[in-house]
């Protein structure tokens, strides 16, 4: 039994490092120990957070998988898989979270920003602009930074675009920024 678990263990650690989660296997027996299984976070997860990319958070130290993230860092829940949650470090590269513990799945070690797997929209038609900015809304108090793809939370108010279905826009620190309305995802911005 214990030949199988380890053979096991072998075989997941090298099939999957790099989307890893660690669980502790107990074998009976006088001279046995825990035996590490590696198991990867599923890929629904990991392309959820990818496709929903959030302002980066700075926190102290670099993380690594096993690291426990610390209670002041807000945690963004996978709707379809409430064992994990996520948010973006301040190298903005996706952390995978076991929600039960805190405890890092999944960063990606080099540093390189994974983007978003449908394109988002830039250029936006000069009249929808041009009513943004000669219509400003009282501004919008959101925490951190907000770029292109940035989810507006449900508690921030959009006005509607006239003239443009499925558009609508807020200001925040004097800058007007437009929201697909269906997916509350920023999609433009004055630089």
């Amino acid at each position: 039994m214990r030949k199988l678990l380890i053979s096991t263990a072998l075989v997941a650690v090298l099939a999957g490092p790099a989307l890893a989660q660690q669980v502790i296997v107990q074998d009976s027996g006088p001279s046995a120990g825990p035996v590490i299984a590696v198991v990867p976070a599923p890929e629904s997860v990991r392309r959820y957070i990818v496709d929903n990319p959030r302002p980066p958070v700075v926190i102290e130290g670099r993380l690594s998988q096993g690291s426990v993230v610390p209670m002041d860092v807000e945690l963004v829940p996978v709707p379809e898989n409430p064992e994990y949650v996520y948010f973006y470090d301040g190298d903005n590269r996706p952390v995978v979270v076991r929600a039960q513990d805190r405890q890092v799945v999944y960063v990606d070690e080099d540093g390189i920003p994974v983007e978003p797997q449908a394109p988002i929209v830039q250029d936006m038609p000069d009249e929808l602009i041009g009513y943004v900015r000669d219509n400003p809304v009282d501004p919008v108090v959101i925490e951190g930074d907000i770029d292109i793809g940035y989810e507006v939370p449900d508690s921030a108010t959009l006005q509607p675009v006239a003239g443009h279905d499925g558009y609508s826009y807020f200001y925040h620190d004097g800058r007007p920024y437009v929201v697909k309305t269906a997916e509350r995802r920023v999609v433009y911005y004055a630089r």
